[in-house]
């Protein structure tokens, strides 16, 4: 099983090849694999989103290790979620609750065993002496009890997680990507649960896009549509433009799809 590593730490400083000296000292035959550390600092919406959109495309019993840490030394837990497939280490902030969402969760456990921890451990870099090396005894081998009590529950974004009535669905935009298309909160399989209309509409700064597209090129060069991405999350784009620059869209604005 690879060990997976998220984080805003950069490349600049030494904090990733701390890390992954832990690893490659305590774990020396398990794969270890970047997916980023140029998450913004201390941004947890684009670490957890970066985080869910990647993790379904790595083999099962992957560990991922999520470090984005505002909270680093203060009362926020550590943990390790195991589901179904994976296992996830991060702090509980919030930063791996997109992911669950979509997994079957068997076992939260707190972080406490300091026998699977680094000592003295620094109050400032949970990467490299709590999570490290959790996340190698775990891809050995130990069983998550192993590491601490196991909790109830874990921290959700309010980002995330989309609102309903009976008359509209209230999502938000999460993030824009490089070419501009405006990522939503909003999945497949949650409008396919609480849509049942015959088109799918959005409503975003009082502008109401129609209908979906299958993909880009669906919409002329220039006309804005909505389309499912390769993530399975509500788009709002450009064909051959910017949904940013055209509509003027931000991050945190609010959208809105009709259910009736």
């Amino acid at each position: 099983m690879p060990i997976v590593l998220l984080s805003d730490f950069g490349t600049s400083d030494g904090y990733v090849g701390a890390m992954k000296g832990v690893l490659a000292h305590l774990a020396p035959n398990v794969p270890v694999i970047d997916l980023s550390h140029q998450v913004s600092p201390f941004d947890l919406v684009q670490g957890g989103l970066l985080l869910f959109q990647a993790y379904p495309y790595f083999p099962r019993n992957s560990v991922f290790v999520a470090v984005v840490d505002p909270g680093v030394g203060s009362t926020r837990k550590a943990i390790l979620v195991e589901t179904q497939d994976y296992f996830f280490i991060g702090p509980d902030n919030g930063l791996l609750s997109m992911a669950l969402a979509e997994q079957k969760v068997r076992r939260i456990v707190h972080l406490t065993n300091r026998k699977y921890f680094l000592e003295p451990l620094s109050a400032t870099f949970h990467g490299r002496d709590l999570f490290a090396p959790v996340a190698a005894h775990l891809a050995q081998g130990l069983a998550a009890e192993f590491f601490g009590p196991e909790l109830t529950g874990y921290e959700r974004l309010p980002a995330f997680i989309p609102k309903f009535s009976p008359e509209q669905i209230r999502g938000e935009i999460l993030h824009f990507d490089r070419f501009g298309n405006a990522i939503t909160n909003l999945t497949r399989t949650f409008l396919q649960r609480h849509h049942h209309g015959p088109e799918l509409n959005l409503v975003v700064r009082d502008r109401t896009l129609r209908g979906l597209r299958n993909h880009y090129a669906e919409a002329a060069p220039g006309e804005a549509c909505l389309l499912f991405g390769s993530s399975q999350l509500l788009e709002i784009c450009v064909n051959q433009g910017s949904a940013a620059q055209l509509l003027g869209l931000a991050r945190g604005d609010e959208i809105q799809v009709p259910l009736s």
